[in-house]
């Protein structure tokens, strides 16, 4: 058993890449906005601050800023912090940077517990890497080397046990937490045509192509609202022109509360090639919006209940994904109990009590 600090509190150091829009961001700020201050002393690093789309609340979180362009240069830094602020528990929270704690691990001191939050799905997100055999091969030898890793989902959990090979008695699954969007109605009117939206980053892996070429397929009135920013914005576009469909779709851009865009959408729609635990389809329930999505790899399907809280469909099958659409849209879904349900299973008091607990259990029998 460890000796607490001076204070009597747990000291608790998370690095982060970045407070940018995503969901690892959105889920690190809900972790430090909601830690309980009686019994943890905690510091946020991030590591690249440039652009902050999210803003630590809690005053009692110490938040220091290294202002690098990447994490392979912050190396040093992380060092010389982890000396001075001599943390109980250092919790890493993504990939990249979990891996380079992880090859870096022998320069921290040994009675420091080192946590790893995984926010993908290790094995297929490792082969968008620019060198995916190297990579791999670090993870394989250097992954094993935290105390414990957090996976968001069962799938991801597998994941790592089947490709990686860690113990499972070092890995718990933390799914996500709910935060009620600023825009929401307790009751949802027939529209038409009907208001369908997706809140992604516009990149290759969310698989926006699919969801425009599906909804090509379908038969019900429909307006399409993106709402997101990336890479793919141009191509996307001139994907919409190509189909005859830039009358239907609006890109809406990047915006800090996603669902004020639609004032009621009817159906969430995902077209995702893989997800580790999606928040988005978390908020959307949250709003008693139902959801029609791919049943790609990951943790959507844990998410996802077809008939209470929307459909699933095969991967990449567009006819079939154009067919749940308009199916969807006339099916009885009782958002209340939609509503319900999500706020209830992902609130963020369920998800605080299991990170307590796990911070609280690893400090106590380390």
């Amino acid at each position: 058993m460890q000796e607490t600090s001076a204070s009597n509190k747990v000291k608790l150091l998370i690095a982060v890449p970045s407070l940018e829009c995503g969901g690892l961001e959105r889920n690190v700020l809900n972790i430090c906005n909601n830690i309980n201050n009686r019994k943890f002393e905690t510091t946020l690093v991030i590591i690249n601050n440039e652009n902050p789309f999210y803003k630590v609340t809690n005053h009692a979180v110490k938040v220091i800023s290294l202002n690098k362009k990447n994490v392979r240069k912050a190396v040093f830094d992380l060092k010389k912090i982890v000396d001075e602020q001599k943390p109980d528990i250092v919790l890493s929270t993504a990939n990249h940077l979990n891996l380079l704690f992880a090859i870096f691990r022998f320069v921290f001191p040994k009675k420091i517990i080192f946590i790893a939050r995984e926010s993908s799905i290790v094995s297929i997100n490792t082969k968008r890497n620019k060198y995916p055999f190297l990579f791999n091969r670090l993870l394989k030898l250097c992954y094993r080397k935290f105390d414990h890793i957090v996976c968001q989902s069962k799938y991801m959990q597998q994941d790592l046990l089947t490709h990686y090979h860690i113990p499972e008695s070092k890995t718990s699954i933390i799914n996500n937490a709910v935060v009620l969007p600023e825009h929401w109605k307790e009751t949802r009117e027939c529209q038409s045509p009907r208001q369908y939206i997706t809140v992604a980053r516009l990149s290759e892996e969310k698989g926006i192509e699919n969801i425009l070429r599906a909804l090509q397929k379908t038969t019900t009135p429909f307006q399409y609202t993106i709402i997101g920013d990336g890479p793919l914005m141009s191509s996307l576009k001139q994907l919409t022109i190509d189909l005859k469909l830039q009358q239907q779709v609006l890109f809406a851009g990047a915006h800090s509360s996603p669902y004020s865009v639609v004032s009621e959408p009817d159906l969430f729609l995902m077209g995702s090639h893989y997800e580790g635990f999606p928040n988005v389809l978390l908020e959307a329930n949250a709003l008693g919006i139902p959801v029609v999505s791919f049943d790609a790899p990951g943790g959507i399907h844990e998410v996802v209940n077809p008939g209470f809280n929307g459909f699933l469909v095969p991967p990449n099958d567009l006819d079939a994904f154009a067919v749940a659409i308009d199916k969807a849209t006339s099916f009885p879904f009782d958002t209340k109990k939609i509503q319900d349900f999500t706020l209830e299973t992902y609130s963020t008091k369920n998800m605080m009590m299991q990170w307590e607990k796990l911070f609280q259990t690893v400090f106590t029998f380390n």
